[in-house]
């Protein structure tokens, strides 16, 4: 049986043959399974996890990895760190690697508090119970190691997955598609605000996307990370021109810059350099149009209801619509060296 994800809260959940209903163990949402749904699953996730696994078994010797760039550093003790990546760019105010089992940050020198702010904010990130914790946790970055470089400059790795990938080069998608894009976006902002923390970060730069499973991967980001009410220390250029001139006039957190920043993510997927070019959009259904340009409710919790409400409205029956795409067509579609 393929996997199911809650839309209210992202767990997963548990099928219950009798009943023929899929029921969260956590939020006690249910819902119905139909069978056309359940061979879209079973189609798709046994197509593309066979398709990554036989890649995973290779890739080292063929195929787009022959091509990969590696990059030599120093490290403070003098010992060499060789890194072999395909994507290569700046986000914010760091460098980003993206290799095949790490995502990499590197802070100049006089940004070295963004890296530790970086570290303090995952390390304090609570979770409502043990089964949510197993359930959250891999979506949110480990950091796995911490250095300086000789130059001065600030090494982060954190574990990644093989077939997780830059959101953004997956390029421009279909409104099906960034539409559970949103839902996990959506799961996200409730795990923020459940902690009290505002990202100030949510960009398509700092996403990263599993397309097999339909997951989404909060990597970049938590260097300007704070908690809500606090005094701000920063955010990610997209963000800025969503962000009410009141609230940074006082200088403080607040947690409806995410749900703002989580519309401009899906404008941009959908092509839409800002939310109000969405009016543009044609295909777009009318309440999926309006959620998008509207302003977010008050919380998070409440927003991903709304939105709950506006998945109905635009496209009926929650199904899950297969993304066919293989890693390969990925990096083929923009290989990126920005330095």
């Amino acid at each position: 049986m393929a996997i199911l994800k809650c839309k209210m809260c992202g767990g997963t959940m548990e099928y219950d043959s009798t009943e023929n209903l899929a029921v969260c163990p956590y939020c006690g949402s249910k819902a119905t399974v139909f069978e056309q749904d359940k061979k879209l699953f079973e189609q798709f996730q046994n197509m593309f996890g066979a398709l990554l696994n036989q890649q995973s078994r290779t890739v080292t010797d063929d195929g787009f990895w022959v091509e990969a760039n590696t990059e030599e550093l120093l490290r403070e003790d003098g010992e060499q760190i060789q890194i072999t990546y395909l994507v290569k760019q700046k986000v914010d105010m760091c460098t980003m690697y993206v290799a095949k089992k790490h995502v990499i940050y590197i802070f100049e020198k006089e940004h070295e508090q963004y890296a530790a702010q970086y570290q303090r904010m995952v390390s304090e990130l609570k979770y409502p119970n043990p089964d949510m914790e197993r359930e959250l946790k891999s979506y949110i970055p480990e950091v796995i190691t911490e250095c300086r470089l000789k130059d001065g400059r600030i090494f982060l790795a954190i574990a990644k997955q093989e077939g997780v990938y830059p959101l953004g080069m997956l390029g421009i998608l279909l409104d099906r598609h960034v539409a559970w894009v949103i839902s996990r976006m959506e799961n996200l902002c409730c795990l923020l605000e459940y902690n009290g923390m505002v990202l100030n970060a949510l960009t398509v730069d700092n996403l990263f996307v599993d397309p097999a499973n339909h997951q989404l991967y909060l990597y970049g980001g938590w260097w300007f990370s704070g908690y809500e009410g606090a005094k701000a220390h920063g955010c990610s250029g997209d963000v800025r021109p969503y962000i009410k001139q009141s609230r940074w006039r006082e200088n403080r957190n607040h947690g409806s810059t995410d749900l703002e920043s989580l519309r401009l993510v899906a404008a941009k997927l959908l092509g839409c350099q800002s939310r109000e070019k969405l009016r543009e959009y044609a295909l777009l259904p009318e309440p999926f149009l309006e959620f998008l340009l509207n302003k977010p409710e008050a919380s998070a919790g409440a927003d991903f209801e709304k939105w709950d409400r506006v998945l109905e409205r635009s496209y009926g029956e929650r199904k899950f619509i297969p993304l066919p795409i293989t890693e390969a067509e990925i990096f083929a579609r923009e290989k990126k060296s920005v330095e």
